[in-house]
């Protein structure tokens, strides 16, 4: 079975990708090196079902990203990919994972949602400079779709907490950000980092709804006797 820390570690090396690529375009600063070095690192340990040192690796090398370039905690992949390792190192066992990860998913997409209640997304402005691959939809179906992307992001903040809703929630999460990824990204880092943030979200997701197991370490059998 496909496990949560070896989804991440594949997305953390795509997360190095964009890393080296902002590196290379401008003069590093002096963390730049190490976070590069030690998100390869992370992920490939992630990869190797290697969780603790793994989680430890992403963690402090997400730290180092943001201290080196801070406009980069407004980026939610980042954000939500250190609150993602932080899970990591810190639960205890698959219990404590799960819910921390729902918990996450519950901030993720509620104050999301809650940053949507505003005139300027409410009333479509924010859509039509958002959406770049397709021509600027009218503007009833602007407003409707501000309504509809808050009462989805609601949606999958509850969607986890309830046991009948986590499978539709996951389907929900994935047609979400593919068709995000597909609409919003005019350059392929804008791509990437959404790559990075959509299946992070998903893979959280999955956890949830059973489909990913949250650990690397297969369960503990309980011997009675």
């Amino acid at each position: 079975m496909l496990t949560l820390p070896r989804a991440v570690g594949a997305l953390v090396l795509v997360k190095a990708v964009d890393v080296a690529v902002r590196g290379a375009g401008r003069l590093p600063g002096p963390l730049w090196a190490l976070a590069l070095a030690g998100l390869v690192a992370g992920g490939l340990a992630l990869l190797a079902g290697r969780d603790r040192p793994g989680w430890a690796l992403v963690l402090a090398s997400g730290l180092a990203v943001a201290v080196d370039a801070p406009l980069e905690l407004r980026r939610q992949h980042l954000v939500l990919l250190l609150g993602v390792a932080l899970v990591g190192v810190v639960a205890r066992d698959d219990g404590e994972r799960l819910l921390l990860l729902r918990a996450q998913l519950s901030a993720l997409y509620g104050v999301a949602a809650l940053a949507k209640l505003n005139e300027s997304f409410l009333g479509g402005d924010v859509l039509a400079a958002a959406v770049v691959r397709v021509p600027t939809p009218p503007l009833p179906l602007l407003l409707a779709a501000g309504a509809g992307l808050v009462a989805l992001e609601v949606a999958l903040a509850v969607a986890p907490w309830r046991p009948r809703l986590r499978r539709p929630g996951l389907a929900l999460a994935v047609a979400f950000h593919a068709a995000t990824l597909v609409l919003v990204s005019d350059a392929p880092l804008v791509a990437l980092r959404l790559l990075v943030f959509g299946g992070l979200a998903v893979a959280v997701h999955a956890t949830s709804a059973g489909a990913l197991r949250p650990a690397s370490a297969p369960r503990a059998r309980v011997v009675t006797g």
